[in-house]
This record gives C-alpha cells, structure tokens and sequence, in this order.
C-alpha cells in the first residue's frame, strides 16, 4: 500500500470511525432487553433508540460530507 493511502485512510478514520458500530448495537439489544425485562410493567417500555444515543443525532450536512471526506474522494 503506498503511503499516499495510509495517510487517505488515517485521516478518514479520524473523521468517521468504521468497525465497531454492530458491537454498539448489539450491547444496545442486550441493554434493551434488560430494561424490558426489569421495567414497570404499567409503564412505557422503552426503545431500542434510547440506548443508542448516537444514533438518534441526525447529523448535519457538514458533518456527512467534511472536507477529508471530500479530500479522499476526489483523489481516488
């Protein structure tokens, strides 16, 4: 790999980390499935989306498409 492409995929991890998002997710399932089991029965249960705060941010259009982004696009 040339180092032209290391540096392209270390600057675009820092700005969008990739890999561990499933784990996240299933923790989230594990930690849902705990507060289902543990709730109120006369309350509400809560959501999957209430133990995966970041996934409820709607990212802004700066953040989808930054300049390494588009630094690393345009030099493919």
């Amino acid at each position: 790999m040339p180092e032209s492409h290391l540096c392209e995929y270390e600057a675009f991890y820092r700005k969008q980390p990739f890999g561990l998002w499933r784990e996240d997710y299933r923790m989230a399932q594990v930690a849902h499935l705990l507060a289902i089991a543990n709730c109120d029965p006369k309350s509400t249960p809560p959501q999957l989306i209430d133990f995966m705060p970041m996934w409820k941010k709607k990212p802004t259009e700066a953040e989808e498409w930054d300049s390494v982004t588009q630094n690393v696009l345009a030099h493919r």
